[in-house]
């Protein structure tokens, strides 16, 4: 009753579409949920994907929830995970992602999901970390405990935004650095992030991960372009 009479003053609306959002739904609309472009490359492979590590370093698993272009809904949707408070938004996405990959087996391909960290810095202005709650809704549906302390970025980066591909690459060269080294010997690590562009800062993440004994490192992103 509550929700009912606030909603006659700040009507609720789709965050993807702007229309107003029917009884029940939270978020996105029936004909947003219905048109979300979903890669489903964990069922078949995308080689576009996969190609952006080839030759570099070798990813177990490249899980990509969803389609991103330039204007469209999961545009729309990151900027409201990142920009406008909307955590639970990108805990609801990852729990959706892990229900798919759990009905194909994922649950028994690792041991422990760690979420892309940001700098304490950037953290403190945003708020919390968009990777991390995506990584919350994943561990629900999939039942893998999620690591957030073990893995440190110990330098803040400039924005990759407009950056060459060896320019990114040397914007986040080193910056990430292990805790607890013995934490990963023998593990097979799910790393989480939240757009897949170069790949550069996801290689970062993960030559730590190796280099403390890592048994296998996939990669799980919310988005990617075509």
């Amino acid at each position: 009753m509550i929700k009912d009479f606030i909603s006659l003053f700040f009507p609720r609306v789709c965050l993807a579409c702007d229309d107003p959002l029917t009884k029940g739904l939270d978020d996105l609309c029936v004909k947003c949920l219905i048109e979300l472009p979903k890669t489903d490359n964990h069922l078949i492979a995308i080689p576009e994907f996969e190609m952006k590590f080839s030759g570099i370093v070798n990813f177990e698993h490249v899980l990509v929830y969803l389609f991103f272009q330039k204007k469209g809904i999961v545009q729309r949707l990151l900027h409201e995970l990142k920009y406008n408070y909307k955590r639970e938004l990108g805990i609801k996405l990852g729990t959706w992602y892990g229900k798919e990959l759990a009905l194909e087996g994922f649950s028994d391909e690792f041991d422990m999901i760690i979420p892309i960290p940001l700098h304490k810095t950037k953290l403190r202005s945003r708020g919390y970390n968009q990777s991390e709650a995506f990584s919350e809704g994943l561990m629900r549906s999939l039942g893998i405990a999620v690591n957030v302390s073990s893995l440190i970025r110990s330098a803040a980066s400039e924005t990759q935004t407009n950056k060459s591909r060896i320019e990114r690459w040397k914007n986040v060269d080193g910056i990430f650095h292990v805790q607890k080294t013995d934490e990963f010997l023998g593990k097979r690590v799910l790393l989480v992030d939240d757009v897949l562009t170069t790949g550069a800062t996801l290689i970062a993440a993960a030559t730590p991960l190796w280099r403390a004994g890592a048994l296998s490192v996939s990669v799980a992103l919310l988005a990617a372009a075509k």
